[in-house]
């Protein structure tokens, strides 16, 4: 096996440029999308054109795959069926498949809560309104990384955030409002690349 350093040059095809190019080694965050981990430190080829990862060499798979098999948690949740609806109607917007689009979409938006005071406070807010409330005859399960859910959970409870049904309620209102609103479009070029992968 060749071992890379960075700042070696190579060649690929970039998803975002749609051609062959060429690409510089350098050290970046991975976002693992199955189990909402970012792993650091990880030696990736980067399109020379457009600054994406386009590449991952054999020498960083055994990183990945030990962050992959880091501890996973199981989150359940009850909400109202229009909720669930609304989960299938914002794979269908992005052309992809429900079951893998919107486990990766949730993960993505617990990944905000965690990080953003402001965020939490909004899905806080919508998980107060009207569309929020309903019989709670849906179940949502999601799997991910102990750390992004002990952080979202934290950080949703410092927001007023009560149960984890209303986590769930208020992420997927965000999601609605960010895809059909107008509101946010780095988070919704965010989720055009989850759908382009899921």
């Amino acid at each position: 096996m060749r071992i890379l350093m960075q700042g070696d040059k190579g060649r690929a095809i970039c998803p975002a440029c749609r051609r062959p190019v060429t690409t510089t080694y350098e050290y970046r965050t991975v976002h693992l999308e199955r189990t909402g981990v970012d792993v650091d430190n990880v030696l990736v080829g980067v399109c020379d054109v457009c600054g994406e990862i386009v590449s991952i060499p054999a020498q960083s798979a055994p990183r990945l795959k030990d962050a992959r098999d880091a501890k996973l948690a199981t989150v359940n949740a009850r909400i109202p069926r229009h909720l669930d609806d609304i989960l299938h109607v914002l794979a269908d917007q992005y052309g992809a498949s429900t079951n893998a689009f919107c486990p990766a979409m949730l993960r993505y938006y617990l990944h905000e809560v965690a990080t953003s005071e402001s965020f939490a406070r909004r899905v806080e807010r919508l998980a107060r309104q009207d569309l929020a409330r309903g019989k709670a005859d849906a179940r949502v399960s999601l799997r991910l990384s102990d750390d992004l859910w002990s952080q979202a959970w934290r950080r949703a409870r410092d927001a007023g955030i009560r149960s984890q049904a209303d986590l769930f309620k208020g992420v997927i209102l965000a999601a609605m409002e960010d895809s059909t609103q107008g509101r946010a479009p780095a988070r919704r070029k965010v989720l055009e690349g989850i759908a382009r992968v899921a």
